[in-house]
């Protein structure tokens, strides 16, 4: 008897240890996005130029991921929008982007120390398939 005590003692201090391990994997999952906020020098592959600019990632009013970008065009300044972004796994955000050429979607997938991201967008419903890149 006393051994299959031992067995569920040694059991319940596993599962206590797995649990906390699952909280700890979910909180960092949730600390990620705040990490991965702010300004980006960023290049957008445009009309195949890639356009400097920045990107920016941010949390509005009631909590949302959105964001803003711009890129310069030959000396124009191009303004666009981000919005309903959502992180799809640890590390990689994807966000509607809107400018005057149209909406479509953006993919980017950070860096372990949110220095830079790599992402690609794509126009409408078309998958995500031209570069987009920023590091801060």
């Amino acid at each position: 008897m006393k051994s299959s005590g031992l067995v569920i003692t040694s059991l319940v201090v596993s599962l206590l240890t797995s649990t906390s391990n699952l909280s700890a994997n979910a909180q960092s999952s949730n600390n990620w996005v705040e990490q991965a906020l702010g300004s980006y020098q960023s290049q957008i592959l445009n009309a195949d130029i890639l356009a400097s600019g920045k990107t920016e990632f941010r949390k509005n009013s009631n909590g949302s991921l959105v964001g803003i970008y711009t890129m310069n065009e030959e000396g124009e300044i191009v303004q666009g929008k981000l919005s309903k972004c959502r992180a799809i796994k640890i590390q990689v955000m994807r966000c509607i982007w809107n400018d005057k050429y149209g909406t479509g979607e953006l993919e980017v997938t950070f860096s372990e120390d949110f220095s830079s991201f790599n992402g690609y967008w794509g126009v409408e419903i078309s998958e995500p398939v031209y570069r987009w890149s920023g590091s801060r």
